[in-house]
């Protein structure tokens, strides 16, 4: 059982990875439906759920109800660091990338992802490091995740003798990532080989 697991009812992990995973965008109701895979029914019941306890605001526009997380709340911070970490990018990621170990030594998120300057539709850069990486294998692995996760991801892979030579430039890519914020996935970020 995950960590996800043991806090969330799953309906609940399919409703707040999105609502709380990604709180600064506003959903319809079929959209929700679309993006959770959960049937009118119990979808409804959790967003009124959420709603009457103020967690979620629900605005009519037009005929049609808006969903969003209430900055308001008083739990609002706490929601959603909790769904970042249990339910958001990192772990998704983590586990997708599981079935390339042991030949992935290190995995990291850079960019606007790392640095918290994201929005719902930026792309999620990811760093690889190991031997034998394919990049057909890489993608395969991710293809779920970037349907949970509701964005593309943009792998780049490296054999740790690549990374270590380019890491010797001193003014290559993999020398500005690495100056920058860093997300660790899987291995050290600063030691991958």
């Amino acid at each position: 059982m995950n960590l996800s697991a043991a806090i969330f009812t799953d309906s609940q992990s399919r409703l707040y990875s999105w609502l709380f995973g990604q709180p600064e965008r506003a959903y319809h109701l079929n959209e929700l439906r679309r993006l959770t895979g959960l049937g009118s029914a119990s979808l409804q019941r959790e967003l009124k759920r959420l709603a009457t306890a103020g967690l979620v605001d629900a605005q009519a526009v037009g005929n049609l109800r808006r969903f969003q997380a209430n900055p308001q709340s008083p739990v609002y911070a706490e929601l959603v660091a909790l769904t970042r970490k249990t339910l958001g990018t990192v772990p998704v990621l983590r586990e997708a990338l599981q079935p390339l170990q042991p030949n992935l030594l290190s995995a990291w998120i850079y960019g606007s992802v790392a640095k918290q300057t994201d929005t719902a539709r930026s792309d999620i850069d990811v760093m690889l490091v190991g031997d034998n990486l394919l990049l057909s294998h890489v993608l395969a692995a991710l293809e779920p995740a970037e349907a949970q996760l509701g964005r593309k991801i943009n792998p780049n892979c490296y054999s740790p003798q690549e990374f270590e030579r380019r890491r010797l430039e001193p003014d290559s890519f993999i020398n500005r990532v690495l100056s920058q914020p860093t997300l660790s996935l899987i291995g050290d970020v600063h030691e991958p080989a």
